[in-house]
């Protein structure tokens, strides 16, 4: 086994810890730390908003210094890389150093404009000098991201069926048990538990009328994403509590392990440009009234492990 890493900063060694709560709130008593790549135990969510299951994907966490002891803190097992990795390797998505997925479905109906996956600071920047050129690479990605770097509260916002990397609806009543009888409607089902990659679906949700125009907008994310980027369309579709959501983001770039963003053969320490925060995902509704699910990504202090 290699030398495990270690992450530094003013003499500080650290670790990352994930974390998931249900409300805007990300006090610590409002959040469940996530066992990452443990997808075999998925975090179950069920709010008045929304029901399902979340986990959390991080290639080399284990292979961080201060691992152990952290996950011994937190009452959490050692948990080696999740085999979505392999598995998307194996089906053509690249190697990829996270994931975080999603598979649940709304308790009340809500419009496409309505719901928004985000990220916001609570502080001001310290932005690179690249920064300009990152952000055009991102939004060439993810058209008709709202973003604004510069302001005291920096925010990326964007459309949830323009966000994610793979969007998989499918109905509730298509979820089976092994011996053939139908799970509750009301808890969707985990399909993930070895690891499985979600497959690109919108066929329930995209006009028959737009993928007979268009036969790969269904089973193609960036087809989709190209779609979803247009207000005409987002603003027609409906989250229905009868379909079921799967979800995943992820990327090549963002090493959470090491908190560093991996572009051109160089690391970029995020540590100093996030200026102290943590990073923050959020799923919730554009005026920020209803929050579905809310991801925190931290930096702990390694040294500081037995007080937190």
């Amino acid at each position: 086994m290699p030398e495990p890493t270690i992450i530094e900063h003013d003499g500080i060694r650290y670790r990352i810890r994930v974390s998931v709560g249900t409300t805007a709130s990300t006090s610590p008593k409002d959040m469940h730390i996530l066992n990452v790549n443990d997808v075999s135990n998925p975090f179950m969510v069920d709010t008045d908003e929304f029901v399902g299951h979340v986990a959390f994907m991080i290639k080399g966490q284990d292979q961080i210094w201060g691992y152990e002891a952290g996950q011994k803190q937190d009452g959490l097992k050692r948990v080696p890389d999740s085999k979505w990795f392999e598995n998307a390797a194996k089906a053509g998505r690249g190697d990829n150093i996270n994931c975080l997925q999603i598979v649940g479905r709304f308790k009340r109906e809500w419009t496409g404009d309505q719901v928004v996956f985000a990220t916001v600071f609570e502080r001001p920047l310290k932005l690179p000098p690249f920064t300009s050129v990152a952000l055009r690479f991102i939004k060439a990605i993810y058209t008709g991201l709202q973003v604004d770097v510069c302001c005291p509260q920096p925010y990326f916002i964007g459309q949830l069926l323009n966000s994610t990397d793979t969007v998989q609806v499918t109905p509730v009543s298509s979820t089976l048990l092994l011996n053939g009888e139908y799970k509750d409607k009301n808890i969707p089902q985990w399909p993930a538990y070895q690891g499985e990659i979600l497959v690109e679906n919108t066929s329930l949700v995209i006009p028959p009328e737009e993928i007979k125009k268009r036969p790969k907008l269904s089973i193609d994310p960036a087809a989709r994403r190209q779609h979803f980027s247009k207000a005409k369309n987002y603003s027609k579709h409906r989250y229905l509590t009868d379909h079921v959501y799967g979800f995943e983001l992820f990327n090549p770039f963002l090493d959470y392990a090491r908190f560093s963003v991996k572009l051109a053969g160089f690391n970029i320490d995020l540590f100093k440009y996030f200026n102290g925060q943590p990073l923050t995902y959020s799923i919730r509704t554009q005026d920020a009234s209803v929050t579905f699910l809310t991801f925190v990504i931290d930096l702990i202090p390694v040294e500081e492990l037995a007080t937190v």
